[in-house]
């Protein structure tokens, strides 16, 4: 029975919340409001005027290198048997920039 009580309080609050955020929230229908934002670039308008694609590849490299350095803190935390595995993810990074390093990827410069 307590449950249920605090459950149907609970309930209650929350559409209670949800209507008072309701009826205070600023409601401003105007041109900017409703329209789509895509990171700072007008949504109208030709496609040629999009960004280069190569902060594309910069961003799709520091998402992977993200990826590793979760991966390493994965690995920092295990035990010793892991070391063959700590090395060979450490080849495949340097690997991976190094050849990011020769196809010139890696040159802010567009």
């Amino acid at each position: 029975l307590v449950l249920i009580m605090v459950l149907l309080f609970t309930l209650v609050l929350l559409l209670v919340f949800y209507v008072i955020n309701f009826v205070l929230s600023i409601k401003d229908m105007g041109k900017n409001k409703i329209s789509a934002f895509e990171c700072g670039f007008v949504s109208v308008g030709k496609i040629q005027n999009s960004f280069s694609i190569h902060f594309f590849i910069m961003m799709l490299m520091f998402v992977i290198f993200d990826l590793e350095i979760v991966m390493f803190l994965g690995i920092l935390v295990s035990d010793l048997s892991s070391y063959v595995s700590f090395l060979l993810m450490i080849f495949f990074i340097l690997g991976g920039f190094y050849m990011e390093w020769w196809y010139g990827k890696l040159v802010w410069v567009i």
